[in-house]
């Protein structure tokens, strides 16, 4: 397996580990503890889910022309991790049974969501960063 492959594979494991705390916190009982599982599925699923659609093309891009600074990556990552909150955000408020048009107007107006940009943007830059250290693309090994 190639570097590469294998830091797509490990660097997005950031996300569900970073959840199992959160989620331990906001479900403290042990009847709750499937929440806690599926809280850390679901971030597992929208990890890999940003890294394929979003960090992938990205990687290759960048990696194509020549842009393999360490710094773009925890950047990259932290752009990628926010799009996958908000996308998250989205589709939970649209699966709640809202429409589009209260789903934006929430994501716009509500303060709670921008806050969440600061955590979920520092694992995605965790992410990112963890993905250039495997992968290594400045050296010509990914």
């Amino acid at each position: 397996m190639s570097r590469t492959a294998l830091a797509f594979l490990i660097a997005p494991l950031w996300v569900p580990a970073a959840a199992v705390p959160v989620a331990a916190r906001a479900f403290p009982y042990p009847e709750q503890r499937h929440w806690i599982y599926l809280t850390v599925f679901i971030g597992a699923i929208f990890a890999y889910g940003g890294v394929a659609a979003l960090g992938m093309p990205a990687f290759r891009l960048l990696r194509a022309r020549k842009h393999t600074a360490f710094w773009i990556a925890p950047i990259l990552g932290f752009a990628v991790g926010v799009v996958a909150w908000l996308v998250f955000i989205a589709l939970f408020g649209l699966s709640l049974g809202n429409d589009w048009t209260f789903v934006s107007h929430d994501l716009v107006t509500n303060s709670a969501h921008l806050w969440a940009f600061l955590p979920t943007g520092a694992v995605g830059a965790a992410v990112g960063a963890t993905l250039w250290l495997i992968a290594r693309s400045d050296r010509g090994l990914a």
